[in-house]
């Protein structure tokens, strides 16, 4: 396998840290409804319309497509995701937080269900408690401190997107704010990384795919964890806050992948569910490529470029196969808006 299958990077916090280019385009994950196998996301650049990103339902790899051929990839999109979609592709500027804050409030508006309308009215009262109570301990943490004036806005809004305590934000916290009250989306990382390998060893699917996925995986969920630990380590000498820019565009391309890789991590808590294991591995593998999805990786050199479907023949013919997805990706979505209200 040559060259980095992954296009992302960690932020680096210091004071020489070098601006990148958004030019190649920032892929978001997106927290879809519809009856997809792996999952989907917007791929944003610059100056150009936005692409939608899916597994590819006929064959191996992603399907990319204009938001208008939303209609031609291949699946039916629910009304939630159409909307979702006409209100994302509406801002000038898109943010990770753009899309989670989007996504609750359709989903409180009940586009989503009944159910998910319940929840995502929860989270949508307590994310907004938290952001508040997190701007307000931004502030003392940088007071007396002369920074950019867009830092506090920016530092308020990564650290609520990434579920710190306000409690844990204060001068010298450092890296104690991952022990105190760990951020329940680092915890479920770090349960996935625990148990990535045994959870997919334990599927009687493809070897060769099972390795991929886990090398992928394993490489994302730790950067993951990277990016926790470098947003904590901010807090452990303020003033060096300083020297620091907010042009985080590395910052901002793995935030963008965060909550799918907090679906991937939950997807392995589906494996005992699973009807069909091969189903299980490729539906990971296919999450995976959405998320690692490069303009510059060639076939070549992405381990889960070649990665196909199987077959629905190979499907338990007493399950309906839709429906079974449809039903998985709403326990996702529920236990993914747990976390938000858990992490109040």
């Amino acid at each position: 396998m040559a060259g980095r299958p992954m296009e992302t990077h960690i932020v680096d916090p210091s004071p020489a840290r070098h601006t990148l280019s958004l030019s190649t385009g920032i892929t978001i994950f997106l927290p879809a409804t519809s009856p997809l196998a792996g999952g989907m996301a917007l791929r944003i650049y610059p100056d150009e319309q936005p692409q939608l990103l899916v597994p590819n339902p006929f064959g191996a790899g992603v399907m990319v497509a204009g938001v208008d051929g939303r209609d031609n990839l291949g699946f039916a999109m629910t009304v939630f995701d159409r909307v979702l979609l006409r209100h994302l592709v509406s801002f000038e500027k898109l943010t990770p937080q753009d899309v989670r804050g989007c996504f609750l409030d359709l989903a409180a508006k009940g586009f989503a269900g009944r159910e998910t309308q319940k929840l995502a009215r929860m989270a949508f009262t307590a994310l907004a408690a938290r952001r508040s109570a997190i701007q307000q301990k931004v502030s003392e943490l940088l007071a007396g401190i002369a920074v950019h004036s867009d830092l506090p806005d920016y530092l308020g809004n990564i650290f609520s997107y990434l579920g710190f305590s306000a409690d844990c934000i204060r001068r010298g916290g450092g890296y104690s704010a991952l022990n105190e009250r760990t951020p329940p989306r680092l915890a479920i990382i770090r349960n996935a990384l625990r148990g990535l390998a045994p959870s997919l060893h334990s599927l009687e699917g493809n070897n060769l795919t099972t390795g991929r996925v886990i090398t992928v995986a394993t490489e994302a969920l730790r950067r993951m964890e990277a990016l926790y630990a470098a947003h904590a380590g901010l807090l452990a000498e303020p003033d060096r806050l300083a020297h620091i820019g907010v042009s985080c565009e590395g910052a901002v391309r793995e935030i963008a992948t965060l909550d799918g890789w907090v679906r991937f991590a939950l997807l392995l808590e589906e494996i005992p569910r699973a009807p069909c294991a091969t189903h299980m591995l490729a539906d990971l593998a296919s999450l995976a490529q959405i998320l690692s999805h490069s303009n510059h990786a060639a076939a070549a050199r992405s381990p889960l470029a070649n990665v196909g479907r199987p077959s629905l023949a190979s499907w338990p013919p007493e399950v309906d196969h839709s429906l079974y997805i449809e039903e998985r990706n709403e326990r996702l979505m529920h236990m993914s808006l747990l976390y938000d209200i858990k992490e109040n």
